[in-house]
């Protein structure tokens, strides 16, 4: 394997590593995002805010990622909120 091959490697791996927290991160105050809803009244799926959230990237994405590859991630991110949300409903607490 080239030198060069290895260092994009690592910081590829670097990265996904970034990421993954991130993610957990994200998920973690999604739950926090639902208490406050279900406090308020408010019902969990928010349509016009996924929907504006998706414009929102669109716009402020630089690339070289296209814009329906962001969509298609940010979709794929928002259906796993949905999914962790509903497992976490009864009772609130934290999965892993």
């Amino acid at each position: 394997m080239s030198a060069d091959l290895a260092s994009c490697r690592t910081k590829i791996d670097a990265i996904d590593k970034e990421l993954l927290r991130l993610m957990n991160e994200r998920q973690r105050i999604t739950l926090d995002v639902v208490r406050a809803k279900r406090e308020t009244g408010l019902p969990v799926l928010d349509q016009g805010r996924e929907e504006a959230l998706l414009s929102k990237l669109a716009q402020i994405n630089p690339g070289p990622l296209s814009q329906e590859g962001i969509r298609r991630i940010w979709l794929a991110i928002m259906a796993e909120s949905r999914i962790y949300q509903a497992l976490s409903a009864a009772p609130m607490e934290e999965h892993r």
